[in-house]
């Protein structure tokens, strides 16, 4: 009976830590699937952008310097 107990505990933890890695794979391969759209958006000129790198600005489509 104990080393039945033992094993249980075993697979409780092992089916934890599988969750928590899948969550977590899930958040960041969303993450990187939304930065690789918006950048390829970008590059084909379906977003206007202001400035580079960390200090790049998405603008809305009313504030190009086009209307201004």
């Amino acid at each position: 009976m104990e080393l039945w107990v033992n094993e249980l505990w075993l697979l409780a933890t092992a089916l934890i830590f599988t969750v928590y890695g899948y969550v977590i794979g899930v958040k960041s391969n969303i993450h990187k699937m939304s930065e690789m759209v918006i950048d390829k958006l970008i590059k084909d000129g379906y977003l206007k952008t202001r400035g580079t790198g960390k200090n790049m600005e998405i603008l809305k489509w009313h504030d190009t310097d086009q209307n201004k």
